[in-house]
């Protein structure tokens, strides 16, 4: 498991995250969508499988089908969900 702060634009909002780098991101996207409606109490528009992950540090898109320890995501590192 690893801890990551991942930024929202659409919310302007900053949510830390406890995941588990062995996942592949498309997994991961899902959960993180509904966690974040849940806690914001609102729906989701449009289609999950939409939502991008990308690291924010580098500006490097996360590919839907690797992991997050694949993609050279570590504990502290800051994620954008678009």
């Amino acid at each position: 498991m690893i801890l990551v702060d991942i930024w929202v634009p659409a919310l302007d909002k900053s949510y830390d995250f406890q995941l588990d780098e062995n996942l592949a991101v498309g997994v991961l996207l899902g959960e993180i969508g509904e966690l974040i409606c849940q806690k914001e109490q609102c729906r989701m528009k449009g289609n999950a499988a939409d939502l991008m992950l990308w690291n924010a540090d580098n500006g490097m898109r996360l590919n839907l089908q690797s992991s997050l320890g694949e993609c050279g995501i570590r504990s502290g590192d800051r994620l954008l969900l678009v």
